[in-house]
């Protein structure tokens, strides 16, 4: 049973932005595309819930500059990256730093410390969207939900699709 408060919707709201990084799925866009279904679906479950719809038209228009700032946040936070995101194999690189007399240590301890500061700007910028979707919740800002609300809305958050269903590396 999972619980779910106004950063699990923060959370469902990220992770259906067409910006989204592309999680290693190989190459199965059938598998990627039920993935961005069943997200929809919690999103939407969660939207239902918190009784609020993320999304400008619906947003009163003393929020909408809010709501404008909301998807800066956003946007800003999907662009966080380091030079090592979405590289499955260091070797190539590991090995020419040999070959040209540089230990490896100085590189990886490089690349950590960016990717530690990446998960700090995370954060912050998860704090920030926190407090704008505080006010667009108003009263219902303190409020969580469990599975079985979203049970109760029709909403199963445990049938994403399963990779073992899928050929994930069809392509290679």
């Amino acid at each position: 049973m999972i619980d779910y408060d106004r950063r699990a919707l923060v959370e469902a709201y990220i992770a259906v932005q067409p910006e989204t990084r592309q999680e290693p799925y190989g190459s199965n866009t059938a598998f990627a595309t039920a993935m961005l279904a069943h997200r929809k679906r919690v999103l939407d479950g969660l939207q239902r819930l918190f009784g609020v719809v993320l999304e400008r038209e619906a947003t009163p228009q003393n929020q909408r500059a809010l709501f404008f700032m909301f998807n800066r946040v956003i946007a800003s936070y999907l662009k966080v990256s380091a030079p090592g995101d979405g590289m499955v194999d260091a070797t190539a690189i590991y090995q020419q730093l040999e070959q040209n007399g540089l230990e490896r240590t100085a590189l990886i301890s490089g690349l950590t410390r960016i990717r530690e500061c990446n998960e700090q700007v995370r954060e912050h910028h998860l704090e920030v969207l926190d407090v704008l979707v505080g006010v667009f919740l108003g009263d219902r800002a303190d409020a969580t939900f469990t599975s079985a609300d979203l049970a109760a809305l029709g909403v199963d958050d445990s049938a994403g699709p399963k990779t073992a269903d899928y050929d994930m590396w069809e392509d290679y």
